[in-house]
């Protein structure tokens, strides 16, 4: 314990800039949200169908609504929206026709671009002042850190009931 505290504050400066870069990305997330009338859950769910390893992996509701933490009417009510939006479609599955899947359209990814060209050309002016070794790093980093978060996300319980104070 004592060490992961001394971890912690000798990383103080980079958790620091983790956390703001965090935050400054929720910001532009949700400010793009409201521009084009989307809900920030919407361009979530979006962000889990572009995933590179999506082919592989057909998305479904139920998978969807677990990725999101939503419970089964949100999800419904989520897919819903993004299908009337032209943003998904909803595909039987080939060798399954009793599941569904979810498939992005194009037209989802053309509003995609188009909400993220801005911050992809400020990140590509940043990113020309690293060399392909300290790229590498970087992305190395963000790599681990996200396996880092997923497994913590994973390890997550919840915190024991409060008794009452009057006991």
């Amino acid at each position: 314990m004592i060490e992961t505290m001394k971890s912690q504050q000798a990383h103080a400066e980079l958790f620091a800039a983790m956390r703001e870069f965090t935050l400054e990305s929720d910001r532009y997330v949700d400010k793009v949200a409201s521009l084009h009338g989307l809900h920030r859950t919407d361009l979530n769910a979006l962000g889990f169908l572009i995933r590179p390893d999506r082919e592989a992996n057909a998305m479904t509701p139920g998978k969807l609504g677990e990725a999101l933490n939503l419970s089964s009417p949100a999800t419904t009510a989520l897919v819903d929206r993004l299908e009337r939006s032209g943003h998904v479609n909803r595909q039987r599955d080939k060798n399954d026709r009793r599941q569904i899947q979810l498939a992005m359209t194009e037209h989802a990814r053309g509003v995609g671009r188009a909400l993220f060209t801005p911050l992809a050309a400020q990140l590509t002016g940043t990113l020309a002042k690293y060399t392909p070794e300290e790229l590498a790093l970087v992305e190395k980093f963000l790599l681990d850190a996200t396996a880092a978060t997923a497994e913590a996300l994973e390890n997550l319980q919840a915190p024991p009931a409060n008794k009452p104070v009057n006991e």
